[in-house]
Order: C-alpha cells, then sequence, then structure tokens
C-alpha cells in the first residue's frame, strides 16, 4: 500500500508479496477495506504513542503533532479515506470500530495519568475530550486544507480541555 497507494492496492498482490496464497488473506480479512483497517491499525500502534509530557495540556498537543504527521503516511491516509467514505459497508464499520477501539485503548494511559495528577476528574469522558482535539485537525487538513500551525494545535487542545473542566 505504502508503494501503490490505496487505490491500486489489493489482496492478491499482498498475497503474492508474501507468498500466500489469496484464499490465506481472505480467511482472516474478508476484503480490502479489513486488511486496510488492520495495517492501518497496526501502523497507528507503532506510530502515534500517546506521549508522558509531564501534562495533559502537554500530552494532548503533542499526540496532536504526531497525529498531524501521520497524515502523510500513506496506510493512514488510507484508514482516513476509509472514514470518511459514505459506505454502510458492514465489514468497513467492523474494520473501523476496530481501529478506533485500539486508539482508545492506547488513549487511555495518558488519561489516567491525568486523572492520577489530579488535571481531570474520573467522571470525564475522555472520548469527548479527543474528538474536539483530533476533529478539528482532521477537517483543518483534508477539508478546509489549511495549514495546522502550532498555535491553531494549542487553541484546539485548551478548547478540548474545556469540556473536561465544564464536566
Amino acid at each position: 500500500m505504502n508503494e501503490s497507494g490505496i487505490e491500486d492496492f489489493s489482496i492478491p498482490q499482498v498475497a503474492a508479496r508474501a507468498g500466500v496464497s489469496n484464499s490465506s488473506l481472505y480467511r482472516r480479512w474478508p476484503n480490502k477495506a479489513a486488511l486496510v483497517a488492520f495495517a492501518g491499525g497496526r501502523n497507528s500502534q507503532a506510530t502515534i504513542p500517546f506521549p508522558d509530557c509531564g501534562s495533559l495540556r502537554k500530552d494532548l498537543a503533542q499526540a496532536l503533532s504526531e497525529v498531524l504527521d501521520t497524515f502523510s503516511d500513506p496506510s493512514m491516509r488510507a484508514i482516513i479515506a476509509m472514514a470518511f467514505s459514505a459506505s454502510d459497508a458492514p465489514e468497513l464499520k467492523r474494520a473501523l470500530e476496530s481501529f478506533w477501539e485500539q486508539r482508545v485503548e492506547k488513549q487511555r494511559e495518558m488519561f489516567k495519568r491525568a486523572i492520577d495528577r489530579g488535571e481531570i476528574a474520573a467522571t470525564v469522558d475522555t472520548s469527548e475530550i479527543i474528538e474536539r482535539a483530533v476533529g478539528p485537525l482532521y477537517f483543518r487538513h483534508f477539508v478546509a486544507r489549511r495549514p495546522i500551525t502550532k498555535k491553531f494545535i494549542r487553541d484546539v487542545v485548551d478548547a478540548a480541555l474545556q469540556t473536561a473542566s465544564s464536566s
């Protein structure tokens, strides 16, 4: 996928490169969307750590900077393209749910540290913070096609953390 892009990516191509039969891959991943989601999820685990910078504000700003860096990664762009697609295919929904579940699991430790430091209450809906932090990045980059500056990231983090203080 990194070599050919999402449009030319195929399960038979992966099978040939891996030296296995197509059916071996189709048993585990029923279609291209499921395989892309798996690959993106694995890549995401390796490329977007949730940092420990000493405060939730700094952790979120660093995490958003790292998310921005992934926008240039072909496998992550494929996941993003699937997420923005209008498809209601059940296998695509399951693949995306799995991808986001992995992301939520990874972010849990960052929020646990913030709770332990007394920065947020244990009752705060941390998914709201992430959605309010990450959403503007995706919109600005993929929809508005405007640059994302450090100031923009700081402003987004401040707005997202308002969610925690108003809960």
